[in-house]
């Protein structure tokens, strides 16, 4: 199987995406400032890095999905965190459901919350 390896996540303040996502989810960073980059780890691959931009894109991001046990929980820890849920927690049916909200500063992305487990095949 072939999973990211990598995800990179838009900001316009390397501080303010460092206190957003360590106060939401728990990640640490290490400051590359040789390449004005900062690298985040997120506790499971993949892992990622923050490129700084002057003005948020509108369009183009990337969608990525951060698997949470509780999207529920998550979403009002991101309202406290002052993000913006765009999407309330939806149905995926036996996959699970899913949400999608933006950063202070207006990265979009979303959540996914696991659910039944389908059987395996039979050979």
């Amino acid at each position: 199987m072939h999973g990211f390896g990598h995800i990179e996540i838009p900001t316009t303040s390397f501080k303010k995406a460092k206190k957003f996502f360590s106060t939401v989810f728990g990640w640490t960073f290490t400051d590359l400032t040789e390449m004005d980059y900062v690298l985040f780890r997120a506790g499971n691959e993949p892992n990622g890095g923050f490129y700084e931009v002057k003005k948020m894109p509108k369009k183009g991001q990337v969608h990525v999905y951060i698997e949470v046990a509780d999207i529920d929980a998550k979403l009002k820890e991101i309202k406290k965190a002052k993000g913006k849920v765009l999407v309330k927690k939806s149905s995926l049916g036996k996959m699970g459901f899913w949400a999608q909200f933006a950063t202070p500063d207006g990265c979009i992305l979303c959540l996914w919350q696991g659910g039944e487990k389908e059987a395996a095949p039979q050979a």
